[in-house]
């Protein structure tokens, strides 16, 4: 999915196709797929504890993105990766930084796709994927812990916001 997505962007920019339906459309088409494989998954494993869990990470992964974007647009960025120097380190770092960016991306979905293969290899094969699986695991630990700093930093953006408008709001009364 990640590897698919990286081509398309990749294409887009070379024949000057950007555009902000474009990166709209790429993060809907991220969280949309993200989603329909985890409640996939969550479906096959036949387990209350991992659909709970899948759950809360489609939640997670849906709001931070949501709120990120809506955070960066309100303060006047062109762009939700559009990182300042207030920003948190972890995330300037995965935004700025393309490889970054890639590797977690594509080490989180990896880890789900290894889990939905998992299901259906024959046993011998399971010898390579199970490992590859437990590989790929702290990298998509570390990308969800990364999409709740990205919830919590937008959060805090937009309390200051709203902060900011009830005092001059509140300045303006007296």
């Amino acid at each position: 999915m990640y590897l698919g997505n990286c081509e398309w962007q990749t294409a887009a920019q070379k024949f000057r196709q950007c555009s902000k339906l474009g990166e709209v459309l790429d993060m809907v088409t991220d969280r949309c797929t993200t989603t329909v494989l985890l409640t996939y998954l969550a479906q096959r494993y036949n387990c209350r504890l991992l659909a709970i869990l899948f759950c809360l990470l489609i939640s997670l992964d849906i709001s931070s993105h949501y709120m990120q974007m809506y955070s960066q647009l309100i303060t006047g960025k062109t762009n939700h990766k559009q990182m300042d120097e207030n920003a948190h380190w972890i995330l300037k770092a995965y935004y700025t930084d393309r490889r970054v960016l890639f590797g977690f991306c594509f080490g989180n979905e990896a880890f789900f796709l290894l889990l939905y293969l998992n299901k259906f290899l024959p046993t011998y094969a399971l010898y390579l994927s199970i490992p590859l699986t437990v590989a790929a695991f702290p990298i998509c630990l570390i990308k969800n812990v990364i999409n709740g700093i990205q919830l919590y930093e937008s959060a805090s953006d937009l309390a200051r916001l709203d902060a900011a408008e009830i005092n001059k709001s509140n300045s303006k009364q007296k």
